[in-house]
């Protein structure tokens, strides 16, 4: 049986949305032959974590948990560290966690902190993979998840839609500079013999200096180099990472980080631009993992979710995509019921458990858990599902000619969700979708 790798669907030309899953599909194109494994865009909320590695009965996630598995699953065959000395394999979990560490808030910003960056390639990236009332949840779950992550940063003036004005904007590299230029502060590499009289021109480096949106780009400079310096040290002139003239595991997850601060066309591409400008050996290294990795040909949602039936019109994709079949009433009707649940309160300590992926060959036999059964969750996510459709249906059914007392049951359908935290706007949205008669 082939292997089955779930991740994120693809999005900016990439095989995923999540670095894990970018950094999971380059390792196992490089290791497993093609037509032994198969590659699936997924959403199902009931997985939550991806990557998600499926081998027959056995579920393995997170990056490093599935490199581990291949490992011990062929005896070496399918390692990308097998000729790492001990010294080399010490620093890959070293690197490895600073990368985590360092990289994570950065991607946070570019892609979900910053507003601009956010609804204008984010949210349509997502609307791209997930069905219509994933949307609703996910990518804002996702966003607040990164606020929290880079709370402690002091750079919530990216969280604020700027007006469309040049004069306002943080704009990409050349603007940056033009305005730092026009203050009289010469632009990286460059000189300028007129800079004491330029100092008065505009507001003047300290109305730059004052200006929240630069003090934001100058502390995101610092951010980025504290990954990006100790990232080019490693590398030095060495074609990959830890050396031995080919990819190790380390490369495949740094290659999934940096491919999302290089490619995504965000409006605010100061990440780009700090690898691009100051890290040219950093490019030329994610343009060369690339190639070896996942190939240069551009990936397309498509490629996963192809718009025609008719093999013969599709042309075959570079990675080895299955296409999973439409979802049907019964379990487009589950997986909203959990969403529902999800966003209650109480109930979303029920069905958010922590992710625990082990072999069935590990599990101790006879041994409880805390979690309700599977036959318990299902009878609830039933049943609620059918309350909060008799509920609606009923609403519905006496809107247009209430009797007396039905005031309250219309009360309570028009009355704003308060108390219900994300559950409330969730519910809303969906009685819009309800046809009334």
């Amino acid at each position: 049986m082939a292997l089955e790798l779930h991740v994120w669907g693809p999005a900016f030309g990439l095989p995923s949305i999540d670095a894990e899953c970018i950094a999971a599909v380059g390792y196992l194109n490089s290791t497993v032959p093609r037509e032994d494994w198969r590659l699936v865009a997924n959403h199902d909320t009931a997985l939550r974590k991806f990557p998600l590695l499926m081998d027959g009965s056995s579920r393995t996630a997170g990056f490093a948990s599935i490199v581990l598995y291949l490992r011990k699953r062929t005896l070496g065959s399918y390692d990308l560290d097998i000729d790492l000395n001990q010294k080399q394999h010490n620093n890959k979990l070293a690197f490895a966690s600073f990368l985590e560490s360092t990289a994570t808030p950065l991607i946070d910003l570019s892609l979900y902190v910053s507003a601009e960056n956010y609804s204008a390639i984010t949210t349509s990236s997502y609307t791209a993979i997930l069905p219509w009332y994933l949307n609703y949840t996910i990518p804002p779950t996702r966003r607040d998840q990164a606020r929290i992550r880079t709370g402690h940063l002091g750079l919530s003036s990216l969280d604020v839609q700027l007006p469309d004005n040049k004069d306002d904007s943080i704009g990409l590299g050349n603007d940056f500079e033009s305005r730092k230029r026009a203050a009289g502060i010469p632009g990286e590499g460059r000189t300028t013999q007129n800079s004491i009289l330029n100092m008065g021109r505009a507001k003047g480096i300290g109305g730059l200096l004052s200006s929240p949106i630069y003090a934001a780009r100058f502390k995101l400079d610092a951010l980025s180099n504290e990954l990006l310096e100790p990232l080019s040290e490693l590398l030095g002139n060495k074609e990959y990472l830890l050396g031995n003239g080919k990819p190790s595991s380390l490369d495949c997850l740094t290659f999934g980080y940096l491919a999302l601060m290089l490619y995504p066309s965000v409006p605010q591409a100061w990440l780009k631009e700090a690898v691009v400008t100051r890290f040219p050996r950093i490019h030329d290294y994610v343009t060369r993992l690339r190639e070896r990795l996942i190939g240069n040909e551009e990936v397309k949602v498509s490629d996963a979710w192809p718009t025609t039936n008719l093999p013969q019109q599709r042309q075959q994709p570079s990675l080895p995509w299955k296409i999973q079949a439409q979802s049907g009433l019964v379990y487009t009707t589950r997986s909203i019921t959990r969403e529902i649940l999800n966003n209650f309160p109480v109930l979303s300590t029920i069905f958010r458990p922590g992710t625990i992926i082990q072999d069935r060959s590990m599990v101790v036999r006879g041994s409880s858990s805390s979690l309700p059964s599977a036959l318990m969750v299902n009878i609830l996510m039933g049943f609620s599902a059918a309350a909060i459709t008799a509920f609606f249906g009923f609403a519905a059914h006496h809107k247009r000619s209430p009797r007396e007392g039905d005031w309250l049951i219309l009360w309570a359908a028009q009355r704003p969700s308060t108390g219900l935290g994300e559950a409330g706007s969730f519910l809303s949205v969906f009685a819009n979708e309800l046809p009334i008669r």
